[in-house]
């Protein structure tokens, strides 16, 4: 009795041990995939044309997000270069917050090495201060 209890022990200590090194693959993997800044602006109260500058990365994204800070920004066109000479115009709302901002943008083709990102657009404030626009780009 003593030794079947003992080889159940033993069972079930090798299953959870399985089961953790599974799970700890499944993070490892998870972790891969990683956010990076790569462009910080200040938007002007007039219309604005700014230009995210990535020509100099050998990082290859698959996806954007901006994160809005300090007021409201009005999108009049946004639009990525790749570094095969295609261009990709970029669908977003046409006024962004920070409460509504941090949208992913999946870009076509999965992972493709951007040179740059244009935008034109413009910011509003009631406190008087230029909004702040981060660009996010996911590898």
């Amino acid at each position: 009795m003593k030794a079947s209890r003992i080889r159940m022990g033993t069972i079930v200590a090798c299953m959870v041990a399985i089961l953790l090194g599974g799970l700890v693959r499944v993070v490892v993997g998870q972790n891969a995939i990683t956010w990076d800044r790569v462009g910080t602006k200040t938007v002007d109260y007039t219309i604005d044309r700014d230009v995210i500058d990535l020509k100099d990365s050998p990082v290859a994204y698959n996806a954007l997000k901006l994160k809005v800070d300090q007021g409201t920004i009005t999108i009049h066109k946004a639009t990525v270069h790749f570094a095969n000479g295609g261009t990709e115009d970029i669908k977003l709302p046409d006024v962004l917050t920070e409460d509504n901002d941090g949208q992913f943008i999946d870009l076509k083709g999965n992972q493709r090495k951007i040179t740059k990102i244009v935008f034109w657009y413009d910011t509003k404030s009631s406190n008087k201060e230029k909004a702040i626009v981060e660009v996010w780009a996911r590898k």
